[in-house]
C-alpha cells in the first residue's frame, strides 16, 4: 500500500518550502470564521465535507470494499466525544446524538463496522470529534484524517487512479 494525501488546498498555493500560503479554513469549528474576505457557512463548510465523503466512498467502490476495521485512536476520551458529539449534533440536525453516542464502544473494542457507519465515522473526523483509522487489510485500505483536514489515504490503487477520483470531488493528491 502506498499512502496519499488528499486535501482540499490547491497546490498552486504552496510555496517552495511546502507551506500553504492562502488564508483558508481548516477545520470545523472555523464555521462563522472570515477566510479570504467571506464567512465561512455550515453550508460551504458541507460541500467540502460530502466531497472527502464522495471521495472515500468511490474508492472503496472500487475495491468492492464492504466493512472497514477500526484500526487505532488517538488520545480518544469519552468526555471530549460526547461534549463534541453534542455540538455537532446542535449544528447539524441529520446527527442522530444517540447514534452517534453508541459509537463510543465500537471504537474502544476496535470493531468492524459497515461503509456507511465508516462514513459517519468519518464525518465525525472530519468535524473533530475523535480520530480514528479505519482498514480493511485485505482490501488493502486504510485511511484517517490528519491535522488541517488532511486526508491520509493508504491504498494499492495507482496513483492516477486516486487523483482522478480526488478531482472528481474537487480535492488534491498532494502526494
Amino acid at each position: 500500500m502506498k499512502e496519499r494525501v488528499i486535501a482540499k488546498y490547491n497546490p498552486e498555493y504552496y510555496d517552495e518550502n511546502g507551506i500553504y500560503t492562502k488564508n483558508e479554513w481548516d477545520c470545523f469549528d472555523d464555521i462563522g470564521k472570515i477566510y479570504d474576505y467571506k464567512r465561512l457557512t455550515f453550508e460551504d463548510y458541507y460541500i467540502v465535507e460530502t466531497n472527502y465523503v464522495g471521495f472515500v466512498l468511490e474508492c472503496l467502490e472500487l475495491v468492492n470494499c464492504k466493512y472497514l476495521t477500526i484500526d487505532w485512536n488517538l488520545d480518544f476520551e469519552k468526555k471530549y466525544f460526547r461534549r463534541a458529539i453534542k455540538d455537532i449534533c446542535h449544528l447539524d440536525l441529520t446527527f442522530n446524538e444517540d447514534e452517534c453516542l453508541s459509537l463510543i464502544s465500537e471504537i474502544e473494542t476496535r470493531q468492524r463496522v459497515s461503509v456507511q457507519k465508516s462514513i459517519l465515522l468519518l464525518r465525525l473526523m472530519l468535524r473533530n470529534a475523535f480520530n480514528v483509522s479505519l482498514c480493511n487489510k485485505r482490501k488493502k485500505i486504510r485511511f484517517y484524517m490528519g491535522y488541517e483536514y488532511y486526508l491520509h489515504f493508504f491504498t494499492s490503487l495507482e496513483k492516477e487512479v486516486v487523483k482522478a477520483i480526488a478531482e472528481k470531488h474537487n480535492l488534491y493528491l498532494l502526494w
